[in-house]
């Protein structure tokens, strides 16, 4: 079974249109700056700021003792080992899966977006081995603070993203998986260059596109590039059930040729 899903690879040069885009670059490889950027990039903008909203699941799943504390090192700590796990398999996978940068008029990388296709529904047992081989042999193991309940709500979290993630893949689809502006450069359209880019490659091949996100201030975000909500779930606290639940997390599909204006 690993075989035939190994061998089922994204349509040949399927990410070129995006790489060739004017003011995108393709990340090249897991080792290098470009890299290193798309990186930071992600977890500053996850971890948010006073003026700039974090990704609100993984806020929630830091927990009370983080809340608001933007320039706690922890934040940045546990946020940055997910994104690096993440970004870090992406850029292993082979041409499925890609990780590219949006440029300011400087050419300074401000934004970061991973996206994936997927030729049949995803394999958990395939995708739990990629986690643990990036883990084990780069990222290193988590050191989510267990006394707060923060490793379980990671979990939580984690385990509704792949629930919706299984649920709504069809037979074949793109799937942004991490969009991020660098708080610095957000408002300045490198989002919407970005997922305009991405959307164009679904369409030239009539693919849907998926996403999960959280918040109304993302789910406004996505709709504007033809994005809906096709399920709404909320993640509770596995180990307190008194404990505050998030109750906003979205799937998002958008159909083929529903080019944004």
């Amino acid at each position: 079974a690993m075989a035939c899903l190994c061998s089922r690879v994204a349509p040949l040069g399927l990410w070129d249109p995006v790489a060739s885009t004017s003011g995108i670059r393709k990340v090249p490889s897991p080792n290098g700056p470009d890299a290193v950027a798309a990186v930071d990039i992600s977890t500053r903008s996850f971890a948010g700021t006073a003026t700039s909203e974090p990704e609100l699941l993984l806020d929630w799943a830091l927990g009370e003792n983080l809340r608001n504390k933007w320039d706690h090192p922890d934040r940045v700590k546990h946020l940055g080992w997910i994104l690096r796990v993440v970004i870090g398999m992406a850029l292993r996978a082979g041409q499925n899966r890609a990780v590219f940068l949006g440029l300011t008029d400087n050419g300074e990388p401000g934004a970061a977006i991973t996206v994936r296709f997927l030729p049949r529904k995803p394999n958990a047992t395939f995708e739990v081995c990629r986690n643990l081989t990036e883990m084990c042999c780069r990222a290193g193991f988590p050191a989510f603070d267990a006394t707060n309940g923060m490793s379980r709500r990671v979990e939580a979290a984690d385990d509704a993203l792949e629930n919706l993630h299984r649920k709504h893949a069809r037979a074949a689809d793109t799937y942004v998986q991490l969009m991020a502006v660098a708080p610095e450069h957000q408002g300045q359209r490198l989002c919407s260059k970005l997922m305009r880019a991405v959307c164009l490659v679904a369409d030239a091949k009539n693919l849907p596109a998926r996403l999960e996100t959280s918040g109304a201030k993302n789910v406004a975000v996505y709709e504007k590039f033809g994005f809906k909500t096709v399920e709404r779930v909320t993640v509770r606290d596995p180990g307190d059930k008194n404990a505050l639940a998030f109750d906003h997390f979205d799937a998002m599909v958008r159909v083929p040729s529903q080019v944004p204006a």
